[in-house]
């Protein structure tokens, strides 16, 4: 099999985002006029919501994601977003396979509410068999020294097939919104399991 690319779904209420910076500034602003005219109501959110639509694009982008898929929605007078992207990553001491991903991965105990913690985990993907995968709380630190945000992530890596085995198409799920562990980390799961690669 020649990998030519590959495909994932997000949700509808999800965005998927330009990220090339030629072309993100304009895409996003037709992603928020097209989603104002389904969804009136966040109108007055409009502002806000192409801003965070923005720099989500940019970190992604700076990251070296292919993909990037995000949730953006105005909960009372705040935004609750989570994110979906896809990194085209070498595959750690160039082995891909499953069982060589997995020892390079490190649990971390769970010590109490709002802590940092990572559970390693094997899940099945239609089309790639068993795929080591994590899954946790951890800070994810911003661009140009603003800071960091404590997040759910969920990283599933897949292992390249045919004849470039030392490349892992990397998915990672984020999201600021701890209180939905478990909502965001079922969702994050589905996501990764529409994800296939395409061939020639």
């Amino acid at each position: 099999m020649t990998v030519t690319g590959f495909s994932i779904t997000v949700p509808d209420s999800w965005f998927e985002l330009e990220l090339h910076p030629d072309a993100r500034n304009a895409a996003v602003g037709k992603l928020v006029e097209a989603r104002l005219k389904d969804v009136p109501a966040l109108y007055e959110h409009r502002s806000a919501l192409a801003k965070v639509l923005r720099e989500t694009a940019r970190r992604a982008y700076d990251s070296g994601a292919r993909f990037c898929g995000t949730l953006v929605t105005p909960v009372g007078d705040a935004i609750m977003s989570a994110t979906v992207t896809v990194t085209i990553v070498d595959a750690p001491d160039g082995q891909a396979a499953a069982d060589a991903i997995t020892p390079h991965l490190t649990a971390q105990p769970r010590r109490g509410t709002d802590s940092i913690w990572r559970e390693v985990e094997s899940v099945e993907l239609t089309g790639a068999g068993r795929v080591p995968r994590t899954r946790g709380v951890d800070d994810i630190t911003l661009p140009d020294g603003a800071g960091w945000v404590r997040s759910l992530i969920m990283q599933t890596f897949v292992p390249f097939p045919g004849p470039d085995p030392s490349r892992v198409a990397l998915i990672t799920g984020s999201s600021p919104v701890l209180a939905l562990e478990t909502e965001f980390f079922d969702v994050f799961d589905a996501v990764t399991g529409t994800f296939q690669f395409t061939e020639a």
